[in-house]
C-alpha cells in the first residue's frame, strides 16, 4: 500500500517551510510532495500577479495529479497552506487533511483579534498604496522558526485577495467529511487561536483531532509551526501518526 502527502506552504512563503514536515513523513515510510504556489519564492512582481483563486487551482490540481501516484494520498499545509488544504478536501475525498495555524478568518473585530489593526482597512487601502513596507524578521526569529519567502513588504492586493479567500473556505468547512487533524498554537500572533475552534467545530468530519501545541520562547509570533525548534518534531510525530492510523482502516 502507498501512502503519501501533498504539502502546502503559506502565504509568501516558499515550500522550504514544510521540508521538515516532508522528512517526517519519508521516515514514516509515505511519499510526500512539496508544492510551490504561483508566484511565490520567485519575485515581487510575480507575486503580484497572483491571487487566493490562482493558489486553490493550482493547489487543487496538485492534489488530482498526486493521488493518481498513491494509493492513499493526504494533504497538509501551513497557514495558508492549511486553508488551501481545507479547500482541497471539501472538494475532494483526501484520505487525511491536515491544517497547520490555518487562518479561516485573518482578523476579527468581535471579539477583537488581530495582528495590526490596520487589517480591516486593507480592502482600501490596496488601491491606495498597493506595496507596503514591514520590518523584516530578525535573526533571533530566523534561528527559532527559520522562513523563507517575501520578507520586508507586504503586497495589500494580496493580501486582501488571502482575506477574502479563508473566508471563502470558511463557508465550505461542512463539505469536509474526511479524518481531520488540526493543529495551532494557542499563542498564534498571525493566525487567532480561534480558526482552531472554528475549524474543528465546522467540519463534518466523522473523525477529527485537534491539538494545541505551547510555544514558550517570546520572541516569534508562534506561527510558524514547522520549523519552530520547539514545535517540528511533534508536528512530524502528530501528522506521520494520524495519516497512518486512518489509512489502515481505509
Amino acid at each position: 500500500m502507498k501512502w503519501g502527502c501533498l504539502l502546502i506552504h503559506g502565504f509568501g512563503g516558499a515550500s522550504f517551510e514544510m521540508q521538515p514536515l516532508a522528512e517526517a513523513v519519508k521516515r514514516a515510510g509515505g511519499t510526500a510532495k512539496c508544492i510551490t504556489l504561483p508566484g511565490h519564492d520567485s519575485s515581487v512582481t510575480r507575486f503580484r500577479e497572483t491571487f487566493f483563486n490562482d493558489w486553490a487551482s493550482y493547489a487543487e490540481e496538485q492534489f488530482v495529479t498526486f493521488s493518481r501516484d498513491v494509493d492513499h494520498a493526504a494533504v497538509a499545509g501551513l497557514s495558508m497552506g492549511g486553508t488551501l488544504s481545507l479547500y482541497i478536501a471539501a472538494r475532494h475525498s483526501p484520505a487525511a487533511v491536515v491544517s497547520i495555524a490555518a487562518p479561516i478568518h485573518v482578523y476579527r473585530i468581535i471579539p477583537w483579534e488581530m495582528k495590526d489593526w490596520r487589517l480591516p482597512l486593507v480592502r482600501f487601502l490596496r488601491f491606495v498604496r498597493p506595496v507596503w513596507p514591514s520590518a523584516p524578521r530578525s535573526s533571533a526569529s530566523q534561528e527559532i522558526a527559520p522562513w523563507r519567502g517575501y520578507d520586508g513588504v507586504n503586497l495589500l492586493p494580496q493580501l486582501w485577495s488571502l482575506i477574502e479567500g479563508c473566508r471563502s473556505v470558511g463557508r465550505m468547512l461542512g463539505n469536509v467529511t474526511c479524518p481531520a487533524m488540526v493543529l495551532h498554537a494557542p499563542t498564534d500572533r498571525t493566525s487567532p487561536p480561534s480558526n482552531a475552534w472554528r475549524i474543528i467545530t465546522s467540519i463534518s468530519s466523522a473523525v477529527r483531532q485537534m491539538h494545541l501545541l505551547p510555544v514558550t520562547e517570546k520572541i516569534t509570533a508562534h506561527h510558524l509551526l514547522t520549523t519552530h525548534r520547539e514545535t517540528s518534531g511533534k508536528i512530524g510525530q502528530l501528522v506521520t501518526g494520524f495519516i497512518k492510523d486512518n489509512i489502515t482502516k481505509l
